[in-house]
């Protein structure tokens, strides 16, 4: 917290950072899958071939990955930071932001959807609404209340343009 201000330095999320979230979820899915439910496929018992799955699966996750990469290296070019901890040095509009408030984790989201469809997988399901919860009622609300303390109406009429998520 700025002493001067009471308002917050950060949107403070040290521990449960959402790379390392998405790791688990990702983790904990392919383990389940293994171990549990390599023998349920609920896509292909609707009759989609294997390969038609393994080919959509990939393309979704490449294009999850894509949109992902590309917040955080325009984050990186313009020198700001994607560490949840830390202080925001500057407001992005430009780049994946145009579309997406959050095009990171769009890309979190996404490729664990494509986990769905490349594993034809239930446990990349609960992953996915797992993550997703976890984004959109914890992570991103707390950025949204430190981005609008932060910069203010420039903040809110960047909402009123892009929305949250696509």
């Amino acid at each position: 917290m700025h002493a001067e201000t009471n308002k917050p330095t950060s949107p403070g999320i040290r521990i449960a950072i959402p790379p390392l979230i998405f790791v688990l979820c990702g983790g904990g899915a392919l383990a389940l899958e293994w171990v549990y439910f390599h023998s349920v496929g609920p896509l292909s018992a609707l009759g989609i071939p294997i390969f038609a799955l393994v080919v959509c699966g990939f393309l979704i996750g490449a294009a999850g990955f894509a949109f992902m990469a590309w917040g955080f290296v325009h984050f990186h070019l313009i020198g700001t930071s994607a560490n949840t901890a830390v202080a925001a040095s500057t407001l992005v509009s430009d780049g994946a932001f145009r579309f997406s408030r959050n095009p990171m984790y769009v890309g979190f989201v996404v490729m664990l959807f494509a986990g769905i469809i490349l594993f034809d997988s239930v446990p990349f399901l609960i992953a996915t609404l797992v993550m997703f919860v976890y984004l959109d009622r914890f992570v991103i609300p707390r950025e949204e209340t430190y981005l609008k303390a932060e910069f203010g109406e420039i903040y809110t009429d960047y909402c009123a343009q892009t929305r949250r998520w696509l």
